[in-house]
């Protein structure tokens, strides 16, 4: 049985690493690694949940029969996982992202006061923790240089707050043409925690990212586009889904360094080509409807418009009413 009702979800195709280990040692949580075709092999550290394909597959999620194989979208099935053993708070990381001594501490999603940002339609975190013009992976590239002076709306409000991005220091999560042309380590300063108001996006991520019970149903990764990809468009899917529901997304101080995998960073820019291309088009799409219903019915409704677009197919349309229709027969302890 799980040790805690606070879930840290990874996908790996390696044995535990470095990292996952420091996770593992973390008695508060309750790590679950999800396996792919790959591997890893045999399991290893009873302080982890292990999601082979063999358990995967038994564990009768209707969603299981859409993943892609070797994709990071496998991720899905650990979200799955957890909320069937009543997660109350689902964070997610990968492999190679080594905990600090903050992580996972006290998480407030209902503060009663906050920095709140308000920006226009696009606002570069990164630039309230650096000095450096740094960016994160997934911000419009023609709103980089914008992005140095832009005005902000500053206030301190209480806020629901959906999810927690925090930063992960020396090689955090930034985009390939930023690795080629500037490179560097990367050392964020500061921990004031902030938000944004609603109709300001800011590209989030998977890998250090701390969710709400009351967002649960944003979690879903698409599997149809790239992986370097894929959880930057489900985090601008999500922030429309939030701000339906009176939440925001915050945004915290580096909790985690990142100890990079070997990467080709050209390979990384070839699978981002699309997200540089087509995310100011998601936005588009995503300001021009407006869905109704639950959470999980609009995640469908906004995807279904997407597909419409040509912004995702319509094998990603059906993956995401599968993986609904698992979480609504979770959520209702069906």
């Amino acid at each position: 049985m799980p040790s805690s009702s606070r879930f840290l979800v990874i996908t790996s195709i390696n044995p535990p690493t470095e990292a996952v280990l420091a996770y593992a040692e973390r008695s508060d949580w309750t790590v679950v690694l999800v396996g792919d075709r790959k591997g890893p092999a045999g399991f290893i550290d009873d302080r982890i949940v292990f999601l082979d394909m063999r358990r995967q597959k038994s564990l009768g999620f209707e969603y299981f029969d859409h993943c892609p194989e070797n994709h990071y979208a496998r991720k899905n099935v650990g979200y799955l996982y957890a909320l069937s053993c009543g997660a109350e708070v689902i964070a997610e990381t990968d492999d190679d992202n080594f905990p600090l001594a903050e992580w996972g501490g006290v998480l407030d999603f209902a503060p009663a006061e906050l920095r709140t940002i308000e920006d226009g339609r696009y606002f570069n975190v990164y630039r309230e923790y650096t000095e450096s013009e740094v960016w994160p992976r997934g911000f419009p590239l023609r709103e980089v240089i914008s992005a140095r002076t832009a005005p902000t709306r500053v206030t301190r409000e209480p806020a629901r707050v959906a999810v927690w991005q925090e930063l992960a220091d020396d090689d955090p999560d930034v985009d390939a043409i930023f690795r080629l042309t500037r490179g560097g380590k990367v050392c964020f300063k500061g921990t004031d925690r902030l938000i944004l108001q609603r109709g300001t996006y800011c590209p989030f991520n998977s890998q250090n990212t701390f969710w709400n019970r009351q967002a649960y149903a944003a979690l879903f990764l698409p599997g149809t586009v790239s992986m370097r990809y894929c959880d930057i468009l489900r985090g601008y899917v999500a922030q429309k889904l939030f701000w339906r529901e009176g939440l925001r997304l915050g945004f915290g101080p580096a909790t985690v360094r990142q100890l990079r995998n070997q990467h080709d960073l050209m390979r990384d820019f070839a699978e981002e080509v699309t997200m540089y291309r087509e995310v100011e088009s998601v936005v588009k799409v995503l300001e021009a409807t407006e869905p109704g219903g639950t959470m999980g019915e609009s995640l469908v409704t906004l995807y279904q418009a997407l597909a419409s677009s040509g912004l995702v197919s319509e094998a990603e349309v059906t993956a995401t009413k599968a993986w609904h229709a698992d979480f609504r027969r979770l959520a209702l302890g069906l």
